[in-house]
């Protein structure tokens, strides 16, 4: 375990109250994704459709709170959904392209919604393999990206 994973140079203490800047124990953020496009898999026709939801949830960490920040960074949380494939109308083409930024809500502290919208021109030829990453814009304190893991879209109905 790197150093870096140990310590976490600035604590906040109270809601807006003044940093303590120091050597802190640091436990390093998780994330668990679930949601409609995680649970028992998701397919090409759900895509097009819309409306498939995932949801991140983290553990020893927090998103960013600061609004402008969060809707500022909410672009790269869609960038970091990546296909390990290369379509040519598959995710990285039809869906992560033309995803709007209102699809991904802050709905608590620890939990974001990213909810798909309708992409009537997805199409693949084989089962599609979706690695999200969460940017540390993202997260409160945090100076690296997080893997989410991945998730996989079904090619056909």
């Amino acid at each position: 375990m790197a150093y870096k994973d140990l310590v976490h140079p600035i604590r906040m203490y109270g809601k807006g109250r003044s940093a303590h800047v120091g050597i802190h124990n640091y436990v390093k953020p998780s994330v668990a994704m679930t949601g409609t496009a995680i649970a028992g898999g998701v397919t090409e026709a759900e895509i097009v459709t819309g409306g498939e939801t995932i949801i991140l949830t983290l553990t020893n960490g927090v998103w960013e709170k600061n609004t402008t920040a969060f809707n500022a960074a909410r672009q790269a949380m869609i960038d970091g959904m990546d296909s390990a494939q290369a379509e040519a109308a598959g995710w990285d083409a039809e869906v992560k392209a033309n995803e709007v930024v209102g699809a991904v809500v802050r709905t608590s502290d620890a939990v974001v919604t990213i909810t798909l919208t309708a992409a009537g021109s997805y199409v693949v030829t084989a089962d599609e393999t979706i690695t999200v990453t969460i940017p540390a814009a993202l997260m409160e304190g945090q100076l690296e990206t997080l893997g989410a893991g991945t998730f996989v879209v079904s090619e056909g109905a």
